[in-house]
């Protein structure tokens, strides 16, 4: 039986966790405005990550019946 991944929902997680990121950076003054690279690299960085948690993390359950 094949495992069901979710490399998508991973990707996605991971561009808003980067984009969360990033936007703290800027407001905590960690980062300037005038460079766009860096926040470029972050955002990068978390959707990779995500997306291989979503490719080798833990499969979707089996389905229970449900109840009669």
């Amino acid at each position: 039986m094949k495992r069901k991944r979710h490399p998508i929902r991973g990707l996605l997680a991971g561009l808003l966790v980067g984009l969360g990121v990033s936007i703290m950076v800027l407001i905590y003054g960690k980062l300037t405005t005038q460079d766009s690279w860096p926040v470029l690299v972050i955002i990068g960085a978390f959707m990779l990550l995500g997306l291989v948690l979503g490719l080798v993390g833990p499969t979707r359950g089996k389905k229970k019946a449900a109840a009669a």
